[in-house]
C-alpha cells in the first residue's frame, strides 16, 4: 500500500500539465464527430472527456494544495508555464460540449468564467517569464507550444460566440467584444507561427527535436478558422454588419488556408521522426506500414509522452472547422475532407489513449 501512495503523491507532485490537451483533443473529437453526424461515437467520447477532465481537475488541486511550490516552478519555466493553457482550452472545450449536447448553459458559461480567469493567469505568468528570458536567443523561446497563447485566446472567444446563443439579443457591443477578442488571438497567432517558421525553415533544426506541439502551428490556425465561421454563423443578420461579416469570413478563409498548407509538412516530419529516431536496427512492420502506431505499440520502441495529445488536438479541430467554414460559406463541397480526415483524427485519438492508459500502467508495475 505504501509503494501505490508514492507512486500517486509522485504522480501529483510531477503532474504534466500538457495532460489537459488530452480533454482538448478528445473533447474537439467529440465535437467534430457530432458535426459528422456520428452522435453515438460523439456522446460516447463527451462521457468520457467529463471523467478526463473531472480527474485532471482532482490531480490539480491536489498539487495546489499539496505542492504549491512545485506548481509555481512550473509557473517560472518558460518551457512548463505555456502548457498551462491547456487547461485553458480544455475547459472551454468541455464547456462547449456541455453547451451542445447537454444545452447546459450555465454550467458552460461558469467553465467559461473559470478559463477566463485562468486565461489571465497564465498569460501573466508567460508575460513575466518572457521578460527573464529575454535576453535568450528566439530559437531557445518559441517553439510549438508557444502557440498555446493564440490556442488559448481564441477559445476564450469561440465558447463566447456559441453562449450569445443563450441571450435573447445580444447588445452589438458583445459581439464587438468577442470579435475583438478572436482578432486579438489571430493576430497574436501571425506574430508567433512567423517565429516558430522561422526556427524550423531558417535555422538548423534537428529532426529529433520534433515533437507534437508543433502539429499546434496547425491546430491554432484552425481552432482561429472555427471561431471565425462560428462568429459569422451568429452576427446578426442586419444590413450594419455586412462589412463585419464579409471581413470576418476573408479571415476565416486566410486562416483555414494557412493551416491546410502546414498539414504536408506535419504529417511528413512524423513519418520521418517515427521511421528513423530511436530504432536500432530493421524498422518494425507495423511501424511501416503505420509510422503513428509507435504511440501505441511494442515495448522498445513507444515514443508516447504527455505532449503526445498536442498532435490529436489539431487533428479533431482541422476537422470541425471545416464543416464549421463549409456551414459558413455556403460551400458543402469542402465538408467532403472531414468525412476521410475525421476517421484518422480518431484512429490518432486511440492510439494516443493506449500509449497513456500503458504509460500509467508501466508506471506501477516498474514500482
Amino acid at each position: 500500500m505504501s509503494r501505490y501512495r508514492a507512486i500517486i503523491t509522485n504522480g501529483v507532485r510531477n503532474f504534466h500539465p500538457a495532460y489537459f490537451a488530452m480533454v482538448m483533443a478528445t473533447g474537439i473529437v467529440s465535437l467534430a464527430f457530432e458535426a459528422m453526424g456520428f452522435s453515438a461515437i460523439a456522446k460516447a467520447l463527451f462521457v468520457l472527456n467529463l471523467i478526463f477532465y473531472l480527474a485532471l481537475c482532482i490531480v490539480l488541486v491536489a498539487r495546489m494544495t499539496f505542492f504549491l511550490p512545485d506548481l509555481k516552478a512550473d509557473f517560472l519555466t518558460l518551457r512548463r508555464a505555456w502548457l498551462f493553457l491547456t487547461f485553458v482550452v480544455g475547459t472551454n472545450t468541455v464547456g462547449m460540449q456541455l453547451f451542445v449536447f447537454e444545452h447546459a448553459t450555465v454550467l458552460a458559461a461558469s467553465l467559461w468564467l473559470v478559463a477566463l480567469i485562468g486565461w489571465f493567469i497564465c498569460i501573466y505568468s508567460v508575460v513575466v517569464n518572457l521578460v527573464s528570458a529575454r535576453s535568450k536567443p528566439i530559437h531557445e523561446i518559441v517553439s510549438g507550444a508557444t502557440l498555446l497563447v493564440a490556442v488559448g485566446t481564441v477559445s476564450v472567444a469561440l465558447l463566447a460566440i456559441h453562449l450569445l446563443d443563450a441571450m435573447a439579443t445580444p447588445p452589438g457591443y458583445v459581439y464587438f467584444a468577442v470579435g475583438a477578442f478572436w482578432t486579438f488571438g489571430f493576430l497574436l497567432y501571425l506574430v508567433i507561427v512567423s517565429l516558430v517558421t522561422y526556427c524550423l525553415f531558417f535555422r538548423r533544426f534537428e529532426l529529433a527535436n520534433w515533437d507534437a506541439p508543433y502539429w499546434i502551428c496547425m491546430g491554432a490556425a484552425a481552432i482561429i478558422t472555427l471561431a471565425g465561421a462560428d462568429f459569422v454563423t451568429h452576427l446578426p443578420l442586419l444590413p450594419a454588419w455586412n462589412g463585419v461579416r464579409e471581413c470576418a469570413l476573408w479571415m476565416t478563409l486566410f486562416a483555414w488556408a494557412v493551416g491546410t498548407v502546414w498539414i504536408p509538412y506535419q504529417v511528413i516530419m512524423d513519418i520521418r521522426k517515427f521511421m528513423r529516431v530511436g530504432i536500432a536496427g530493421p524498422v518494425p512492420l507495423c511501424v511501416k506500414v503505420f509510422p503513428w502506431s509507435r504511440l501505441a505499440l511494442g515495448r522498445q520502441y513507444q515514443v508516447y509522452d504527455p505532449p503526445a495529445w498536442s498532435r490529436v488536438f489539431p487533428m479533431g479541430m482541422y476537422t470541425a472547422c471545416t464543416l464549421a467554414l463549409a456551414k459558413a460559406a455556403g460551400n458543402e463541397s469542402l465538408a467532403v475532407i472531414p468525412h476521410y480526415w475525421g476517421w484518422f483524427a480518431l484512429l490518432i485519438w486511440a492510439l494516443t489513449l493506449m500509449g497513456t492508459l500503458r504509460s500509467l500502467i508501466g508506471a506501477f508495475a516498474s514500482e
